[in-house]
């Protein structure tokens, strides 16, 4: 009995756990239900809202639309009365003019004849003098163009010149705040080979080429950053001159710790490094390519190839055609596409008068630069190509003689001792104390061809202050290759064209373009005037590629002038650096 009254309590609190359990769950899923109804209600709400606010919209558009219809019935309306109107008036103008032209040809037919006589001659009189009016306004316009054109350029000219001294400026207060010294100065000459040089002569004589972000060129134009709030700030309505350095910190006064150079302006040196060295081991691998061409060489030692022309003066003028042939259309889409400069538009503006002396100038310096190529091509045919490439290398020597002889720049005593440097490492390099000294022709080409490369240095440094150094180059180049065309009378009896010459000449206009980019992006980037110091390294490499593709070898002594040679010209570059930072 007791065990029955224990399972029926067991049972009654399952039942209850049970029913507890069912209430729950009814509980929470008639709370669900209620909130989801009351959000469905809302929603209905909301679309109930809508369809009323669309409908009201709809009965407006319905409005619209019968007024519209209703103005533009009106419309037709008006449209047509007037119609009726004008064809009446016209009816009745028209009649009225038939009668008054018949009385008119009756009372007056003795002097119709005279009358269109009379207006055509103050018609023609009329025309003649708006035709006069017209040409005098034209004439007026295109003078007032020209004025506004000649001002554009100049104001051009102001403005790079303007940005280039702050760059340099900036550049130069950069580099002793940093530590990182001059990065101004004149621009480096590509020393780095025969081709591709775009050499200019800075103040002090010494030799440097112009970068390609020169007057006009503004897009290639970098200014360095730096963080402005380390500087004095200005109000821009205040046009009353300061008369302290732009540059100096509020804090000047104070003592402050150095500034550590930024990693991106380092980064960007060494990279602007890479490039400038990059380019004196393509333009020294030219040479190689001119040996090849002259000279049956042994390539790595292990086949024979070359010797696809003889090395004189007519198969030189031919190589120089060929090679031109190919630089001038690329390094023109090279100018257009990469440098954004208009070359064509800054070679008429050489063809107007007034820019005459400008054309023959740049003329006369595209002579020379092209004597230069024809004496060294020369060379690297006979010659050893370190042995030619040093040589060639007496051109900055005499660019300072020039520049000293033209402009009354005179060397100070250590430039004196660099040259004297230079030309004892062509003394050695020459082999003057050795039994077996290289062939005499070639020595005066190589050297016949550095003199002509000073004076192309010479006369570009006045073309670069009024024509952009791209255009420059452009124009340079089509004026070489118009002159290699004139010599064809004089080279077409020794031409014997195949497709290895065609594809070497190939090659060697991708090196020159190459070798003009390269040095281009990475004087922009490490600073002209160390660049000119890497760029000097073009001897020692083109010595080294000589030994490790054809074989060719220089004695101890004059592996000692080469390097004489490449370190006076860098000594002369360093040399410019000291001289512009103390100026």
């Amino acid at each position: 009995m007791e065990s029955n009254n224990i399972r029926n309590s067991s049972y009654e609190q399952t039942l209850a756990g049970v029913t507890k359990d069912l209430s729950d769950l009814r509980a929470n899923i008639l709370g669900k239900l209620s909130r989801e109804i009351l959000i469905l209600q809302a929603q209905k709400n909301a679309l109930t809202d809508d369809i009323q606010r669309l409908q009201s919209q709809r009965k407006e558009l319905e409005v619209l639309t019968v007024a519209q219809q209703g103005m533009n019935q009106q419309e037709i309306q008006r449209q047509q009365w007037i119609e009726q109107l004008a064809q009446s008036i016209t009816y009745h103008l028209k009649n009225d003019v038939i009668v008054t032209n018949s009385n008119a040809l009756n009372d007056h037919s003795e002097n119709f004849e005279q009358l269109m006589l009379n207006l055509d001659g103050a018609i023609r009189t009329t025309f003649q003098s708006l035709q006069r009016d017209v040409d005098t306004y034209q004439r007026d316009l295109d003078d007032q163009m020209q004025r506004m054109y000649t001002q554009r350029q100049q104001g051009e000219l102001m403005l790079s010149a303007l940005v280039e001294r702050i760059d340099e400026y900036l550049r130069r207060s950069s580099g002793d705040r940093y530590g990182g010294g001059n990065m101004g100065g004149n621009s480096p000459t590509n020393f780095t080979g025969t081709s591709g040089f775009t050499g200019t002569l800075g103040t002090n004589g010494s030799t440097s080429p112009t970068a390609p972000n020169g007057n006009g060129n503004y897009n290639q134009i970098q200014i360095p950053t730096f963080d402005s709030s380390q500087y004095r700030q200005y109000d821009q309505n205040d046009t009353r001159p300061y008369a302290g350095d732009p540059t100096e910190p509020f804090n000047s006064l104070e003592s402050t710790p150095p500034v550590v150079q930024p990693t991106r302006r380092m980064n960007d040196w060494w990279v602007g490094f890479t490039l400038v060295l990059g380019a004196s081991v393509v333009l020294s691998l030219q040479n190689i390519l001119v040996r090849v061409i002259f000279s049956n060489s042994s390539i790595f030692g292990m086949f024979n190839f070359g010797g696809l022309i003889t090395p004189t003066v007519p198969n030189s003028f031919m190589l120089l055609l060929l090679r031109m042939l190919f630089a001038t259309p690329i390094m023109w889409l090279v100018a257009k596409f990469i440098f954004r400069v208009d070359v064509f538009r800054d070679f008429q503006q050489l063809l107007t008068p007034n820019r005459r002396l400008l054309f023959w100038r740049v003329a006369f310096s595209a002579l020379l630069q092209f004597a230069s190529f024809a004496f060294i091509y020369v060379a690297l045919g006979i010659l050893n190509p370190g042995l030619a490439v040093t040589l060639f290398f007496i051109f900055p020597t005499v660019t300072v003689l020039m520049a000293w002889l033209l402009f009354g720049d005179r060397p100070s005593k250590e430039r004196w001792f660099v040259i004297g440097v230079i030309y004892a490492g062509i003394m050695l390099t020459y082999n003057i104390f050795g039994v077996t000294k290289p062939d005499t022709w070639g020595v005066i080409a190589a050297m016949t061809s550095g003199v002509s490369f000073a004076g192309y240095i010479i006369t570009s440094q006045a073309c670069f202050k009024q024509l952009n150094p791209v255009s420059f180059t452009s124009i340079n180049f089509a004026i070489i290759l118009l002159l290699c065309i004139g010599t064809l009378p004089f080279t077409l009896s020794s031409i014997s064209l195949n497709g290895s010459l065609i594809f070497m000449c190939f090659l060697i206009a991708l090196t020159t373009l190459g070798g003009y980019l390269l040095t281009s992006f990475g004087t922009k980037m490490m600073g002209a005037a160390q660049a000119s110091i890497v760029s000097a390294s073009g001897p020692v490499f083109t010595t080294f590629l000589a030994f490790t593709i054809l074989g060719n070898k220089l004695d101890a002594i004059q592996l000692f002038g080469v390097l004489m040679v490449t370190g006076g010209v860098g000594l002369l570059s360093l040399q410019n650096i000291y001289k512009k930072s103390a100026k």
